[in-house]
């Protein structure tokens, strides 16, 4: 009779109390300090990460040779944007620098390309159409499509606001050219940026 009682009282305890005894299982495992996440956690936390950051900006460059590619493309991909076509090239350069961060001895050209993408956008931001949406800009084929909303220039403020456009890559151009001058062996790479970054400025007086 005490044995039943204690295996009905056993099974009570069982179902009334299930998730204090998961707590309890959870707050007592082993740990080797305060901060313990599981052997793993960290690992997955990069990975997660490092997986949206791709899925925002595209690939990691491993190349030089890719960052000619990309500013290469940029003409075609922002051409159809119009009034867009300032804050697309923004865009596009801002995608392209968080994309060169595996790139050693390239940080003077990110953050000449960062400086670039924010004068543009304050370009943007200083003649905007107030009454034109913001827009994502799609190729028709779908192999591109910009990774964040684009803001229009107002049609009246246009030809200004290309100048001011035109006026930041070439001042681009120079930094670049300059940053070659000073480092003999990326030399000739900053060279190829420096050129490939001012193909744009057709872009921007078309």
């Amino acid at each position: 009779m005490k044995l039943l009682r204690a295996a009905l009282f056993s099974l009570l305890a069982g179902v009334i109390f299930p998730p204090q005894i998961a707590q309890a299982q959870s707050d007592d495992f082993p740990t080797s300090g305060d901060d313990y996440q599981g052997e793993d956690s960290h690992s997955v936390e990069g990975r997660s990460d490092e997986f949206e950051q791709e899925k925002e900006n595209g690939p990691k460059l491993t190349d030089a040779d890719e960052v000619l590619e990309r500013l290469a493309t940029i003409r075609d991909e922002c051409q159809p944007a119009e009034l867009y076509r300032i804050d697309c090239l923004a865009e596009r350069l801002t995608t392209l620098e968080k994309s060169m961060d595996n790139l050693v001895g390239y940080g003077e050209a990110r953050d000449i390309l960062s400086d670039t993408a924010n004068q543009l956008r304050e370009i943007t931001q200083n003649n905007l159409d107030q009454d034109r949406p913001r827009a994502r800009l799609e190729s028709t084929d779908g192999s591109f499509r910009s990774k964040s909303p684009l803001s229009a220039v107002s049609a009246a403020n246009e030809r200004r606001a290309l100048a001011q456009a035109v006026a930041v890559l070439a001042e681009a151009e120079t930094r670049l050219l300059r940053s070659a001058e000073s480092s003999s062996r990326r030399a000739v790479q900053y060279q190829q940026i420096a050129a490939a970054l001012g193909s744009n400025k057709v872009l921007l007086r078309s």
